[in-house]
This record gives structure tokens, sequence and C-alpha cells, in this order.
């Protein structure tokens, strides 16, 4: 008994030692984890100094906003000018106890797990309002138990430091909207085009409703579920006391208006440009620090012309020359679940001619295929049988046929970009800018940084150099084929583009008519020379090989190069340096940049009238004589580069001119046939058939002073087979020039 008695004070020992021993290791894993998650912990303190960064605005030539230039893609506004039917909004779908809880909503986090478990997979979310703003702003998206519980610790921190308004409003201006931008500000711009401040109820429930997954639930491409979420926001807003069921009626049949681009926060080649410019002349950065004021020479209407004319023809390109693709496959298993997803959105949206729509081929028929638009039947009207019963392929809606069946017709697609610049050719005024078919995808500016060979679109510039030598636009040429020695036994024969010959042919009608063998043989009277120096004059840079093949537009110029070339035939002979950014303002008001028209007279009254007679036989009888029929007089001149690799038509007025190319960044070439008549033209009518009607139907100025005797005395260089010039000395065209035989070098038009 008395060992058993020395034992006990020992065991109490042991115990309360070995209980300290844990109590300890807690301790000290507990301090450990502590100062681990705190470890590199940001301070809450940011947020609270968080400042909207500066935007800059871009104004167009008429001075209406055009252009939004915010650094992070959100504008933060102050907490009184968000509606409360706004913040009531967020605050139904994502925390509608977020003024009576603390930083964490355990309720709602049990709440959330007991949903999720019996959902069988996540359907809810237990943040607070609090967290959010945490996870965005701090810590970002991972998801782990370490940032969890840093989660946590900085939303209490959070809200010692901001009052609830104040973490509200940091949520209702950083929360990310979709298609790039945060906050509700942004937002209403690019879904409505308008100030949050003038957003409706059920525009605000919409809002609040994309939030869980922009995504999924944007209304500019899926409308039928951002509907459902709008549904769900509004009967939110009931249930937790925010409006009364007679106010959920009227806003559940509210219509909201979804506009089809994003604004002023649309992104374009012209934007990139200008904000290029800027950063060139005043420093790199200065966007991104400065508040400023951008006034630009663009026309918002033209170009958003310019814009839709080349997705148009390219459309039309694709149409000729592309493939038929399919976007997915579905199991028929599987049908009805895609047919009821669709049909949500053609519910809201319907469906509209010209409009582009996913379609699920069903069955085959004898003139197409069977589909469905949701729920809707339809006719997919085609001659080839590509594809399969499953296959989701994209279409273009042309209506109801006599039979009430909507009728579609397939989409093609091949990788074909375009490029599209219009000039004031008075002023040199940038009117609009296409650099390709979409900015998102490709922001390379085809129309002001892609060398391009020309083609036949070049020769006007040595039909200048002969003029100015002497030569007349009535002056004969010699339109025969003529072999030029390549050297060891090679040999270059410049083909016409018909396979046409006619002998005799007078400078207005090879022109006209695109004559390469005339052409060819004028550029050997002329000299490479003179062409480089009239280029020079006209103010292109261009890099010209001493060889005749340039006759026919190998070498690589931009299509501003060709654009501002041409501009100097229009304006009567003066150079005019292409402008987009007139000026830049600070938010004190002052100048930090400004740039003036500038014009010099580089060809004299009479050679540049004549030009304009020149390049009038194109678009009246030759190769363009489709541009005709704009009722304008208007002149240019097609271009189509050896195997159809490049296609252009540069075309003006007497005020405005627009040069359009289409081809491939790879070299591949368009097909047969594709020339820039075929390819290019239509893109231009559409465009200048617009342009042209805000300017008067003037044709080109003759010259003030005409000379009779001058003209009579050029008259005597109007013979047809005149030798080069003693001082012209023929030139042959280098080695790596030949084309492979049989083959003629390839007609160009």
């Amino acid at each position: 008994m008395a060992h058993k008695r020395r034992n006990k004070p020992l065991k109490r020992k042991i115990l309360i030692y070995m209980v300290s021993m844990v109590a300890f290791s807690v301790i000290l894993l507990a301090t450990g984890f502590y100062i681990y998650i705190m470890k590199d912990i940001p301070s809450v303190k940011v947020l609270k100094r968080l400042e909207n960064k500066p935007v800059s605005s871009i104004y167009g030539a008429n001075g209406e906003l055009i252009y939004l230039i915010v650094p992070d893609n959100r504008i933060f506004i102050d907490y009184n000018k968000i509606p409360q039917h706004v913040k009531d909004a967020f605050l139904a779908a994502e925390d509608a106890e977020f003024f009576k809880h603390g930083a964490i909503d355990f309720q709602s986090v049990v709440r959330a797990l007991w949903k999720n478990i019996t959902s069988g997979r996540v359907v809810q979310g237990g943040s607070t309002i609090t967290q959010q703003v945490i996870k965005s702003l701090l810590l970002g998206p991972e998801r782990s138990i370490l940032r969890k519980t840093r989660e946590a610790i900085l939303s209490y921190r959070l809200e010692g430091s901001l009052t609830k308004k104040e973490i509200l409003n940091l949520y209702l201006n950083n929360v990310y909207m979709g298609h790039g931008v945060y906050g509700v500000e942004a937002a209403s711009q690019i879904y409505f085009g308008k100030h949050v401040w003038n957003v409706t109820r059920a525009e605000a429930a919409l809002l609040a409703g994309i939030v869980q997954a922009p995504s999924r639930y944007t209304p500019k491409k899926y409308p039928g579920a951002a509907r459902v979420r709008q549904e769900y926001v509004i009967g939110q807003m009931a249930e937790k006391k925010f409006i009364d069921e007679r106010r959920r009626n009227e806003i559940l049949k509210e219509k909201v208006n979804i506009r089809e681009n994003n604004g002023v926060f649309t992104d374009s080649y012209f934007k990139d440009y200008i904000l290029k410019s800027v950063e060139e002349k005043i420093g790199k950065g200065v966007l991104a620090t400065r508040k400023l004021s951008i006034y630009t020479t663009a026309d918002a209407g033209l170009q958003r012309l310019a814009e839709d004319a080349v997705k148009r023809g390219l459309n039309l390109y694709e149409q000729r020359k592309g493939a038929y693709s399919v976007v997915s496959h579905i199991d028929r298993k599987k049908w009805n679940n895609y047919k009821k997803a669709r049909e949500r959105d053609y519910k809201q949206v319907g469906l509209k001619a010209g409009k582009q729509y996913n379609l699920l081929v069903s069955d085959k028929l004898d003139n197409g295929y069977a589909v469905f638009a949701g729920n809707e039947k339809g006719i997919l009207k085609m001659d080839a049988f590509p594809y399969k019963p499953g296959d989701i392929i994209k279409a273009t809606y042309d209506g109801i046929d006599g039979e009430k069946i909507h009728v579609f017709h397939p989409i093609k697609t091949v990788k074909v970009e375009g490029a599209l610049i219009s000039l004031d050719v008075q002023t040199g005024y940038i009117l609009a800018m296409v650099g390709g078919r979409d900015f998102e995808q490709s922001p390379y500016n085809r129309a002001i940084a892609a060398k391009i060979q020309s083609g036949s679109a070049f020769k006007p510039f040595i039909y200048l150099a002969a003029l100015k030598k002497g030569y007349t636009i009535d002056t004969m040429l010699v339109d025969e084929p003529k072999e030029y020695s390549m050297g060891m036994g090679r040999a270059w024969t410049p083909r016409n583009y018909d396979g046409k010959y006619v002998g005799q042919i007078s400078m207005r009608d090879a022109v006209a008519y695109s004559k390469n063998a005339a052409t060819v043989r004028l550029l050997e009277e002329v000299g490479v020379n003179a062409v480089k120096e009239v280029m020079t004059d006209l103010g292109i840079d261009a890099d010209l090989p001493h060889e005749l093949a340039i006759a026919l537009g190998t070498s690589n110029l931009t299509l501003l190069d060709l654009v501002k070339g041409y501009a100097v035939f229009a304006n009567g002979g003066l150079r005019v340096k292409p402008i987009g950014v007139l000026r830049v303002v600070d938010s004190t008001g002052n100048t930090l940049m400004e740039n003036h028209e500038e014009k010099v007279r580089v060809l004299s009254e009479d050679i540049a009238y004549n030009m304009n007679v020149l390049l009038k036989g194109p678009t009246e009888y030759g190769t363009a004589k489709g541009a005709a029929r704009l009722g304008y007089p208007v002149a240019g001149k097609t271009g189509t580069t050896s195997n159809y690799y490049d296609a252009l038509f540069i075309g003006y007025s007497p005020h405005v001119i627009t040069g359009v190319w289409v081809g491939f960044d790879t070299r591949t070439s368009l097909g047969e046939k594709e020339s820039g008549a075929r390819v290019c033209l239509p893109i231009w009518m559409s465009f200048m058939g617009t342009a042209l009607r805000r300017y008067p139907p003037d044709d080109f100025a003759a010259p003030s002073v005409f000379s009779p005797i001058l003209e009579w005395f050029r008259g005597f260089r109007s013979d047809g087979g005149s030798p080069p010039r003693p001082d012209q000395r023929p030139e042959t065209v280098p080695n790596r020039r030949q084309e492979p035989a049989p083959e003629p070098w390839p007609r160009i038009h």
C-alpha cells in the first residue's frame, strides 16, 4: 500500500508533464502556423487608399467621345452615385445579410455546405462580400486551406478598418463583370451603353446575375442563361424583401436591350494606333499615370462602316473559297439538353435575318440538312454534304420561306485577313482604319505595318514618271510580249493578265486595262531611277530593287504608302502628312502634343490632273468599272500580285481616298481569279458608297493654267515604239526574279 501511495505523486507528475508538453506543442504549432500564414500576408490598408487610375478620353472628329482608355478596365465611382436598386440587386444575389453579420457569415457557410452536399456538386458559395473583396483585390482565386485562412483573417481586419458601405463600394467597383471589365460602371457601359446611375431595375438584376460566372452568363453570348440568372436575382430581391411582389412582376416584364459592341471600351486598330502615337510623342506608359484628353481625326460613323465593310467582304470571299467546319459534335442522347439551352437564347433575342447562329444538324435532306435552332426546326440549304447528325455548325439565317420554314445557309471559314484605311485628301486626316478582321484575335495592324506587294497598284508611279519626262496620256505604247534576258540562258517575258495584246495602246488604255507588257516596256524607257524619284517626292520611303520586275508590283510597300501616294493625285499635286491625332491635353488644360496639316507641292496641277484622267480609266471602263455604279466621279487602280497572294484596290474622289487590301498572313494564294477587282472592290464600294455622300459630287478639277502649245509639243512623244533615250540604259531583271517554265509570268491585274 505504501508503495502504491509513493507511485501516485510520480504518476501525477508524469501526467502533468505530458499534458504540459502537449499544450506546449499545440501552442508552438499554432504559433508556427500563425507565423507561416501571416508571412507575406498583404495589408488591408492599401484598400483604404485605393483610388481610380486615370481615365483618358479619345474624341472623334466631331467632338464625340469614341473611346475610353482605362488602364485596368475599371472605373471607380462614389458610393452615392450608385443607385440603391443596383446595390440591392447585388446584395440579394451575393450577400443579403451583409449589413447584419460580421466578416464571416457562419450560418451562410453551413447552409451552403449542406446545399452542396445534398446537390452532389457546388451550387452555392458561402463567402461574404467582405471575403470576396479580399479574394479579388488581395489574395487571388487560389483554392486552398491556407488561402481561406488568410482570407478569414484579412476579412476581419478589413471590417475593422472600413465601414460596411466602404466595403460594399469596393466590391461594386472591382467585381469582375466579363468581357475584360471590372465594376458596375464599366459593365453598364459595355452591356447597355449608359452610366450605372441610369440603369433600370431590370438591368441592375441582370448585372448582378452575371457575377457568379461571367463567361457563362454574359448576355452578349448567352442571353437565355443571362435571363435565367436575372430571374433568380429578381426572385431573391423579392424573397429578401428588397422589393414587393408587385414590383417583382413589373421588373420581370421590363425589356433589356444589350448593345452588340463594347462601346467606349471597344478595342480597335484605330484606337491602338492612337495610343501608340501618343506614347511615341509624350512617353511610354503616360496613359497609365496621367488623365489625358485626346482629340483625333477619327470619324466614328465611318470607322464602324469600315469595320463592317471589311467583315462583309471577307465573309463573301470565305463563302467562295472557305471550307465547311464543325464547331463540335454531340451524342444524340444530349440533343435535348443542347436544344433547351439554345432555345433560352433564341427566345430572348429571336432569329434575325443576316445573323449567325449555332445549329444542331439532325438529318440529311435532298437539298441540304434538317437542323434545329433551339427547338425551332429549319433547313440548311446546300449542295455539298459534309456534315453528319449531331454536328454543331455555324450558319447564317436567311428568313422564313413560303412554307413557313426557317432557312439557313452554312458558313465557310478560312484565315483570310483584310485591311482598310481612308484619308481626307485635302488635310491628310485619317478618317477610318481597319488593320484586320478581329483586333482581339490579332492586334497586328496590316493597314500601316504590313509590307505587301502592290501588284498593278504600283503601275501609276511608273506612268507618273513618264508624264514628268514629257509623255502624255495619249502617248502610244507597244503592247506586245518582249523577252528579257536574265543571264545563264534564262529569259523572262511579261504577259498580260488576259493573255491579249493589241500591238499599239495609249497610256490611258494601258492603265485602264492594266497592261503588263506595255508597262514593263514603259519602265524600260523611263528608267527605274525616275520611278524612285517620283516615289520620294510622294513621300513613300521604299527600297526599290533596280529591276524591271517592279513594274508588276514586286516591291514591298504598306497600304498607307499607296494611299498617301495616290492622295497627291487626288488633291492636285500636294503631298499631305497622314494625321490621326490632332492634339493631346492634360487634366490641367496644358497641350502636350499637337499636329498641324502639312502640305508640300510635289506635282504640278497639270501632271496631277493627267494622273487623275489616267486613273479614271479603270473605274469608268477598265478593271474596276464597277466603281462607276456609285454615281460619283472616282479614280483608282486594282492590284493583284503573283499567284494571287495579295489583292488591292486604291480609289479616290477629289475629297476622300480609301485603300483596301485582302490576303493571308502566310504566303498563301487567294485562289484563281481572286483579283483586286473581285475581292477588294466590293469592300471599297461598300465603304465609299456612304463616305462619298458626305461630299459634293465634284469631278477632278482641270489645271488652272492650261497650255495648248505645251500639249501640242508633248504630242511629238506620242509615237508607239520609241527606243530608250541615250541617257536611259535598259535594265535587265536579276536571276532571282525568274519564274519556272512553262508557266508565263503570273498575270497581274
